[in-house]
C-alpha cells in the first residue's frame, strides 16, 4: 500500500514537472534546499587558508643600514659607502659586467662633475619575508646635471637578502 502512494506521488511530481516547468524549477530548489540543509547540519571540514597578516612579516619603521649606507653613499659620492652595501653576489654580477669600486667611483665623480645631486631621501617603508630576505622602498628627489633644475622624484626599490646585505637595486 505505501509503495502505490509513493508511487502515485512519484507519477504526479513528474507528471506536474513535465507539464508546468516552473513547478520543475520549484522542485529542483526544494531539492537543493534539502541537501544544503543536509550538508549544513552533518558538518563538512572546512578549508581555510592562513594567510599571513601584515604584522607577521612587516619590518621595522628604521631603514636598513645597508641601505642607509647605499644613499648616503650616493649623496656624497662615496662608491666605498656604496660597494661596502652590496651583498658579494651583487659585488660579483658587477665584477662579471667589467665594473669595479674605482669604476663605480669613477662614475660617481662624474655625476658630481655634471651637477648631479640628490635633494631629499625619503624611506617609505619595507617588507621581510620568510626566506629572510626583505626589500625596502625609498623615493629620491635628483637634481642635474645642471642643465635640469628642477627636482624629479626617483623611486628606489631594494632587495636584501637574510644577512641585510643587498642583492638588488630596482
Amino acid at each position: 500500500m505505501i509503495g502505490r502512494i509513493i508511487n502515485r506521488i512519484m507519477h504526479r511530481l513528474v507528471r506536474g514537472t513535465v507539464e508546468h516547468p516552473i513547478r520543475f524549477v520549484i522542485v529542483l530548489v526544494a531539492l537543493f534546499g534539502v541537501a544544503a540543509l543536509a550538508i549544513f547540519q552533518a558538518g563538512l571540514p572546512s578549508l581555510s587558508l592562513a594567510l599571513p597578516t601584515a604584522q607577521s612579516f612587516r619590518v621595522g619603521s628604521s631603514a636598513p643600514s645597508s641601505t642607509e649606507n647605499y644613499m648616503k653613499g650616493t649623496e656624497t659620492f662615496n662608491a666605498d659607502l656604496v660597494w661596502n652595501s652590496l651583498s658579494d653576489d651583487a659585488q660579483n654580477r658587477y665584477r662579471s659586467r667589467g665594473g669595479s669600486m674605482q669604476q663605480l667611483q669613477a662614475q660617481m665623480d662624474q655625476a658630481r662633475q655634471a651637477g648631479a645631486q640628490l635633494d631629499q631621501v625619503t624611506y617609505i617603508g619595507g617588507q621581510s619575508f620568510p626566506d629572510g630576505s626583505s626589500m625596502h622602498f625609498y623615493t629620491v628627489l635628483t637634481k642635474g646635471p645642471q642643465a635640469q633644475s628642477t627636482a624629479e622624484p626617483i623611486p628606489y626599490v631594494f632587495t636584501l637578502d637574510p644577512t641585510g646585505k643587498i642583492v638588488r637595486v630596482q
